[in-house]
């Protein structure tokens, strides 16, 4: 999720070459929702990634330690032990 408008977090996407979508929450009502961001005039939102299932119950969260260094492959882990290997 990003607080960037839809073009600009689209273009990222494609120049990183996401297999996945990145939201767009401009008004920060998520960021709040997820407790990325102290309220509505918080500039960066923290990191803080959630799994939900299909009906979009939370089923886990990482709220601190998040860095983009051996993150990625706990949530892939994680999303293969929960939804199964694909």
């Amino acid at each position: 999720m990003s607080f960037n408008g839809p073009a600009k977090n689209a273009n990222w996407v494609n120049d990183q070459e996401f297999d996945y979508e990145v939201w767009t929450d401009t008004n920060k009502t998520l960021a709040q929702y997820y407790g990325s961001v102290d309220g509505p005039n918080s500039l960066i939102p923290g990191r803080v990634t959630v799994l939900l299932d299909e009906d979009g119950k939370l089923i886990l969260e990482y709220m601190e330690g998040t860095s983009s260094g051996g993150h990625p492959q706990e949530v892939l882990e994680d999303c293969q032990a929960i939804f199964g290997q694909k």
